[in-house]
């Protein structure tokens, strides 16, 4: 055999192999996708735990599909327990011994129904949906049940329970809920207020809404308006005060809403606050590309995201015992917004 014929045949040889090496990875990469795989260490996760107020962030999305969504005020919390709800995938348990999220096979009509808000209260978990309204489980999911009686809207929004009562952000109002009548109760509304938040602080009830911002003694029904600078899309308080989230920037009251302060400075530019909760004396913001916070409430915001993936947008936030929950998004900013501070 000639030196040309030998290195044609090894090359062949080297082709061939090659060839069969490429249609193996091809099969086992169709294999890997089809298979439904949970969150590795590897790969950036969709819900983070802090251990230490927000400084340094841990992945825990280990049980959670890699595609998995959740909607705005999609996590639950209660003395001893943290859910979440998936907009595809359901119902979600926290199992603290495995370290994992531990799934429950969830209606089929509540799914469809595209939903968002979820809330453990009493001795129910309740789940709100865009296209159906209110469903509630006894049972801690394995049994749904709609609870609309009284609704004039089945777009919820966020769920809260104060003072022993349950309320529902709807797009037509706030409403509570009459357990003696087993009917919902309109508090404050109409066709077009879309309410997106509620809150309470030092005995009134608060809302955010498309109309601005509005509050009531709990228990009464004589509203007021005492936020007029734009739409509100969240509203939250601490021991100290309210906060109010305008879709560009953030406002803090110490006044009961008589008077607002921008506190905005140090947060990215026109960008918005998804939440703000407070541990202790620390105060932290989820905002469109991360964590900030502040140890004194006249410092600036300063990013805090050691271990989040880069322009993570912090969708939901809760403190769940001495650990702060996020969940993320990877929606894009609108055209002609950044993250520049």
């Amino acid at each position: 055999m000639t030196l040309v014929r030998v290195i044609r045949y090894i090359a062949i040889l080297v082709l061939i192999t090659l060839q069969a090496c490429n249609a193996q990875t091809q099969d086992n990469t169709k294999s890997v996708l089809d298979s439904d795989i949970p969150f590795s260490g590897k790969s950036d996760g969709i819900v983070y735990f802090s251990h230490d107020k927000g400084l340094t962030w841990k992945n825990e999305s280990t049980g959670l599909p890699p595609a998995v969504k959740i909607g705005l005020g999609g996590i639950a919390i209660s003395e001893n327990k943290l859910a979440l709800l998936s907009k595809d995938s359901g119902l979600y348990f926290y199992n603290d011994q495995k370290g994992s999220w531990m799934n429950i096979p969830t209606d089929k009509e509540l799914l469809e129904s595209n939903p968002g808000a979820l809330l453990f209260f009493k001795d129910r978990i309740y789940a709100g949906t865009q296209f159906a309204g209110v469903f509630y489980t006894e049972d801690e999911g394995q049994s749904w049940t709609k609870m609309n009686s009284g609704l004039d809207n089945l777009s919820i929004r966020k769920f809260a329970a104060i003072e022993n009562k349950l309320y529902a952000a709807t797009n037509s109002g706030q409403y509570s809920y009459n357990e003696s009548l087993s009917q919902w109760d309109l508090e404050y509304g109409n066709s077009s207020l879309q309410v997106n938040g509620i809150t309470a602080f030092d005995g009134s009830i608060y809302i955010a809404s498309n109309q601005g911002g509005f509050t009531a003694v709990i228990g009464k029904k004589e509203w007021k308006k005492i936020f007029s600078e734009g739409a509100l899309h969240n509203i939250s308080s601490d021991d100290k005060g309210i906060y109010a989230m305008m879709y560009n920037e953030l406002f803090s009251s110490i006044d009961k809403g008589i008077t607002w302060q921008s506190i905005q400075s140090g947060l990215p530019a026109e960008l918005y606050t998804f939440n703000v909760i407070k541990i202790d004396n620390t105060i932290l913001a989820g905002q469109w590309d991360g964590v900030y916070r502040k140890d004194k409430e006249t410092e600036k915001w300063k990013f805090s995201g050691d271990g989040l993936p880069e322009k993570f947008a912090i969708t939901n936030m809760k403190a769940y015992n001495d650990i702060i929950v996020i969940s993320g998004s990877e929606r894009n900013l609108k055209s002609g917004l950044t993250t520049d501070r």
